[in-house]
């Protein structure tokens, strides 16, 4: 005889599926809020006024290093807001740490920061317990902070500013007075001083004109002057030199012909007797012997002078 085969019922195996699924989501579930406290973990419940956006989900750090937790919850408990703090159970926060609200930047993710953190200390938060966490300012809270103090300073102090702006706006006035009279009195000698100034400016430019007048006509009659050496060769010089000492000699000749016939009375040169005529003649000479020499010595001396 065939053995009968078994039927499964369907029922029963969707009913055993839907089963072990559901004891598979809520092992997921429950494995991820235990993994703190099945890992050695605990929580710290932190009292705040004011919470500067800080949300579920934010990490715990320890002056803003590495995480240590996050915030598992933020509930409000008899006007106070409390935030659950998950905690890993390797790290051991000390009595005495600071829990505050800080940002990763001006707009940035908040998260709490725990300073003061003494891993060597003996006195830790035990699990469960409540600490009071330091309330951050927060930029509006700073600005509605510092524009009432402000509001209070001047409130409280408005006679005294008052009398400090007053005594201020008389110095000044009695400053720009003083200034005043100064200019007034002294209007004539600083017309004067002006008008002086101006004269010494339009001399200054006069003069510079001059001198740049000056100095044009100097590059000129340089530049006419090394033109005209440029066009005189050596040989000419010579003989410019040469007819001078001829005429030299022959003035010389004539000198001693005219001494001759100074002293015939027959001669019509007779007046050459007279003193005063022979020494101016005989300077002439001496002078043009003397001058001779001095091209001799120097023919350079007839284009640039001593």
């Amino acid at each position: 005889m065939y053995a009968k085969i078994k039927k499964f019922n369907p029922i029963a195996i969707g009913l055993f599926l839907l089963i072990g699924l559901v004891l598979l989501l809520f092992f997921i579930y429950f494995a991820g809020k235990f993994s703190f406290i099945i890992g050695g973990g605990y929580k710290l419940y932190v009292e705040y006024e004011f919470l500067d956006n800080l949300q579920s989900g934010a990490k715990v750090r320890v002056s803003g290093g590495p995480a240590i937790g996050y915030v598992r919850n933020i509930s409000f408990e008899t006007g106070k807001i409390v935030v659950e703090l998950m905690i890993e159970g390797k790290y051991k926060i000390n009595r005495g740490a600071n829990f505050s609200i800080y940002s990763t930047s001006l707009v940035g993710q908040k998260y709490i920061n725990i300073s003061g953190y003494n891993p060597a200390a003996v006195d830790h938060y035990t699990n469960n317990e409540y600490i009071i966490g330091i309330t951050p300012m927060g930029f509006a809270r700073t600005i509605e902070f510092a524009g009432a103090g402000l509001q209070s300073l001047l409130f409280s102090e408005k006679e005294e500013s008052l009398k400090k702006l007053q005594s201020l706006f008389k110095n000044l006035s009695e400053l720009l007075q003083g200034l005043n009279d100064l200019v007034k009195i002294n209007s004539p000698e600083i017309s004067s001083s002006i008008h002086k100034l101006n004269q010494v400016v339009l001399t200054s430019l006069e003069v510079a004109k001059r001198l740049n007048s000056t100095v044009s006509n100097i590059e000129m009659g340089s530049k006419k002057l090394n033109s005209t050496i440029q066009n005189i060769d050596e040989n000419q010089v010579k003989e410019i030199i040469s007819n001078i000492s001829v005429i030299s000699v022959e003035l010389k000749h004539l000198s001693t012909e005219l001494n001759r016939l100074s002293y015939d009375k027959s001669s019509i040169l007779n007046i050459a007797r007279d003193k005063e005529f022979k020494n101016r003649f005989d300077n002439i000479v001496r002078n043009l012997e003397d001058f001779t020499k001095k091209i001799k010595d120097n023919p350079s001396i007839l284009f640039f002078g001593k």
